[in-house]
């Protein structure tokens, strides 16, 4: 079942992303047009634009499945996990819809969206970057197969375990000022730092 507050958690790591990355369009710029069904479509070029009718009209669910979510953080709803059942492919899938049409995996051909998927997976595998400490041993290269590797445990958090600070910064106070009650700790599958409410207008010291 997809939850309003995963798909929320989704949507922000999404705006953070979308409006700090550059989407590259890659280096071959040769017009590639050919007919499906009769029907002229393009991969990559000048017709690839907004609304074209050669326009490559895949979504990111018709390449990325849910049997390849599940291979990548195969490890987020083992027991030793702390977010279990609060990230699952359909929450991506809908949080994904919202930022398909401004071209997020959707622009450049299929490749193209496999590559820029690939980028903002392999982002969300390495939050954290290694597996909880009573999962494993780190000490004697311990860190592995039998464990999965490093990026076989993304998405086992949605917030920071103990933190050490509040991270309220006072040195900020004036330009990024911190509001009463709020607690601030890493949270979600990517970390968003107070600065980058800047570029996306969301006034992140609120939420």
């Amino acid at each position: 079942m997809v939850t309003i507050r995963s798909v929320s958690v989704f949507i922000l790591v999404l705006l953070a992303v979308s409006t700090l990355a550059l989407v590259a369009n890659g280096k071959d710029k040769t017009i590639k047009v050919k007919k499906v069904k009769g029907k002229k479509v393009c991969t990559q070029g000048w017709e690839c634009v907004w609304l074209s009718e050669y326009c490559w009209n895949e979504t990111i669910s018709d390449y990325f499945q849910v049997y390849q979510f599940e291979q990548l953080f195969a490890k987020r709803n083992t027991l030793i996990a702390h977010a279990v059942g609060f990230w699952d492919y359909q929450t991506f899938i809908t949080a994904a819809a919202l930022y398909e049409p401004l071209g997020f995996g959707t622009t450049g051909g299929k490749l193209m969206g496999q590559k820029e998927m690939a980028a903002f997976l392999a982002s969300l595998a390495m939050s954290p970057e290694k597996p909880p400490d009573d999962a494993m041993r780190i000490k004697n290269g311990a860190y592995g197969v039998a464990t999965g590797g490093p990026l076989a445990w993304g998405l086992c958090y949605n917030r920071e375990i103990s933190p050490m600070q509040s991270y309220c910064d006072e040195s900020w106070k004036y330009k990024y000022p911190c509001s009463p009650g709020a607690e601030y700790y890493g949270r979600g599958a990517l970390p968003i730092y107070w600065y980058e409410g800047t570029s996306t207008t969301v006034q992140l010291g609120k939420h």
